[in-house]
């Protein structure tokens, strides 16, 4: 990636550094050199990836000293590292970092309090719980609450626990059912997303945009079409992210004119993240010709932004046209478009 960047003759930025240090795992020890040397560690994205590769790759010692040298850690930074000790066991430590924290946030107002403590209660009541300690758990656990318990399961991949969470409740909200039907989505559970769609009317809880946005979403990472169609169909007055949605959805599975043909029809301008989505799936399905027409759509809605350039030049590069590969690079530098955002690059390449 560095190299298609120096292709670009760009110098990289920030959040280029940002994915690049969570895409490479463990290689990202050995990057977190020229990171420093180029003055991105101070950026937030930047030092968060650092700080969670260490984590995740077992460097808890390295984390430490990050995390010590950091002048304005935020609530990232302080989940990052409590989450850290607990998966390697360190429950003393881990409890020594949440006592720190908790001190310092005692200090704001109690609902910023509430969501700078969600993750890390969450780990430490399943800690507590493993060890034996259920008077600390059951502290714990009366602060967090039921559908702060089903989002955290749902964060760390945990559905099986999330459902019986939700199943234990006596009453569920329209909260409760969006938490876990958003679970289900980020973890590529369609169907379960669908029936609990299903089971949400049935209880009397009436879908709110949110939940049509989860079910839709899961619907298209589990490839649902025909599911995901009727969801859409339902929608009384869709947005355009539920828009954005479906278009995502038909071009995953390659039906691009669909999608075409489904933008020219909405009742509102498409925003930049529509097109481009449509220039990654023609770019997937090597479908230049209607992927040039997504590009010039895009270029009009955010004619500045380089990662749509570099989606195009994506594009060519997998169809093996490099002349206009070049061709792009010429038009970023006549339109003076010079800096680079890097994730758009990066992600459609990961």
């Amino acid at each position: 990636m560095l190299q298609l960047q120096q292709y670009y003759d760009i110098k990289p930025d920030a959040s280029f550094y940002s994915v690049l240090i969570k895409s490479v795992g463990k290689e990202s020890i050995l990057f977190l050199a020229h990171v420093l040397k180029s003055g991105y560690d101070c950026d937030y994205y930047v030092r968060n990836g650092i700080l969670g590769v260490c984590v995740k790759c077992g460097f808890i010692e390295i984390a430490r000293k990050l995390f010590d040298e950091m002048s304005d850690r935020t609530v990232a930074d302080w989940n990052v590292m409590i989450s850290g000790y607990w998966k390697c066991g360190n429950e003393e430590e881990a409890s020594k970092v949440f006592r720190m924290m908790e001190l310092i946030f005692k200090k704001l107002d109690e609902r910023a309090g509430f969501r700078s403590n969600y993750f890390v209660k969450t780990a430490l009541l399943d800690m507590h719980a493993k060890c034996g300690n259920l008077e600390a758990a059951h502290k714990i656990f009366e602060q967090l609450g039921y559908n702060a318990l089903i989002y955290m399961y749902s964060r760390c991949g945990s559905m099986q626990d999330a459902a019986l969470i939700f199943q234990e409740m006596e009453t569920r909200d329209l909260v409760s059912y969006n938490t876990l039907i958003s679970g289900f989505a980020e973890h590529g559970q369609g169907m379960e997303s669908i029936k609990l769609l299903e089971k949400m009317k049935k209880d009397g809880i009436e879908p709110d945009r949110i939940t049509y946005i989860a079910v839709l979403t899961a619907c298209s990472h589990a490839g649902l079409l025909e599911e995901g169609q009727k969801v859409f169909e339902s929608i009384k007055f869709p947005d355009v992210d539920h828009y954005a949605c479906m278009i995502d959805m038909l071009g995953r599975v390659g039906r691009l004119e669909e999608a075409m043909k489904l933008i020219q029809s909405m009742p509102m301008e498409p925003h930049a993240g529509i097109y481009g989505s449509l220039l990654n799936a023609t770019s997937i399905h090597k479908r230049v010709e209607l992927g040039e027409i997504a590009a010039a759509k895009l270029f009009k809605v955010e004619p500045h932004n380089s990662g749509n350039y570099m989606l195009l030049a994506n594009m060519y590069a997998l169809a093996g046209r490099w002349k206009d590969v070049d061709k792009v690079r010429d038009t970023m530098r006549k339109q003076g478009v010079k800096k680079t955002t890097g994730w758009s690059w990066l992600e459609h390449n990961s």
